[in-house]
């Protein structure tokens, strides 16, 4: 009987849920999002949020650096990761985006605060109008083009069969 124990099992034993909260930290400041489960996304804000706090309060000490990299794996990501936290606005947004299609599990996306990706408008409505010109002048030969149906051809319909077998 467990009492007083907030800490999520996430139905794995230490070992197997101490590497999946790894594997899911390095996906989430490689990518700046992850897609999972509801119960791992909340797992991973608590444990991304922990990690950005100990960042700013530690920030250059040599034993913090060595606990990244056993967390990250590797020199790349913990760079990126100091970079990060040194940001002035970073945190751990969770998103609610549906269900996963094979058991119904709620599905999440956790992404990081001031990573999203900027979208260029100007770009998009330019593409935009030459994709409409273009559809207008699709349609325009297409219409030119046009292949008369013959209506006059018989057309065999096929039945069901009316024997038992055949249902």
């Amino acid at each position: 009987m467990y009492k007083r124990i907030k800490k999520a099992k996430l139905g794995r034993k230490s070992s197997h849920r101490k590497s999946l909260k790894h594997n899911l930290l390095r996906s989430l400041f490689d990518k700046n999002y992850v897609l999972t489960t509801s119960p791992r996304a909340k797992v991973l804000k608590q444990e991304a949020s922990s990690l950005i706090e100990k960042a700013l309060i530690k920030k250059e000490e040599l034993s913090f650096r060595r606990d990244l990299q056993v967390i990250f794996g590797n020199d790349i990501l913990v760079k990126k990761f100091v970079e990060y936290a040194g940001k002035d606005k970073v945190g751990v947004r969770i998103v609610k985006v549906g269900f996963r299609a094979g058991d119904n599990a709620e599905k999440s996306r956790v992404s990081l605060i001031g990573m999203e990706k900027k979208r260029k408008i100007e770009k998009k409505d330019e593409e935009k109008e030459v994709i409409k010109k273009d559809r207008v002048e699709k349609k325009i030969v297409g219409r030119a083009q046009e292949k008369k149906v013959d209506t006059t051809a018989v057309v065999h319909r096929t039945e069901r069969a009316k024997s038992r077998s055949g249902l």
